[in-house]
């Protein structure tokens, strides 16, 4: 008796467990993309330990499609493990770790498990990497409201923040719309 699933006349692969899709980010190309896919079809209680396991890995390319898959797959131990990465030496890790922090909209009813807002501003203020320091000012416009951000966003609205881009300028303007018609700023 054949115990192997057909899929349209053809055998179809045993589904991979959670290690093994993790390992596959260490790999080139769009098998890390099929990884994260595959990972996030299955449930939190198998996906995230070995996601938790890669935050650890050797790799930065792990570490960096861990935190990308903790976007929208996290809970509050996992987001716990990402504040690790805010100093990772990859500036593509640090930019997922706060991306994955500090966005809400993926997660509905995961709370961070400390207050992010002061190591979103640092981030912002003293990262090495543009990209890092333009994503957390723009999840500390578009995310978060805290009026300890305020400052930072109005000095990186202003065109006297050195180093910053327009870009970055107006998302931080648009945080501080944000901002105003929260009540504050």
């Amino acid at each position: 008796m054949n115990t192997e699933s057909t899929v349209s006349g053809s055998h179809a692969r045993p589904p991979e467990d959670a290690t093994t899709l993790v390992r596959r980010f260490a790999a080139a190309g769009a098998s890390r993309y099929d990884a994260l896919v595959a990972l996030g079809e299955l449930s939190p209680d198998t996906a995230l330990p070995a996601l938790r396991r890669g935050l650890r890995d050797d790799d930065w390319h792990v570490r960096h499609w861990c935190a990308i898959a903790l976007d929208q797959l996290a809970d509050a131990d996992a987001l716990a493990d990402l504040i690790d990465l805010l100093d990772d030496p990859h500036y593509k890790v640090r930019l997922w770790a706060v991306h994955s922090l500090a966005c809400d909209h993926c997660k509905p009813g995961v709370e961070a498990p400390c207050d992010i807002v002061p190591l979103l501003i640092e981030r912002a203020e003293r990262d090495e990497h543009p990209r890092v320091r333009k994503m957390a000012t723009v999840m500390l416009a578009h995310q978060l409201i805290d009026e300890r951000a305020l400052s930072l966003l109005r000095r990186k609205a202003s065109r006297t923040d050195p180093g910053d881009d327009p870009k970055l300028r107006m998302h931080a303007r648009q945080g501080l719309e944000r901002y105003r018609e929260a009540g504050l700023g």
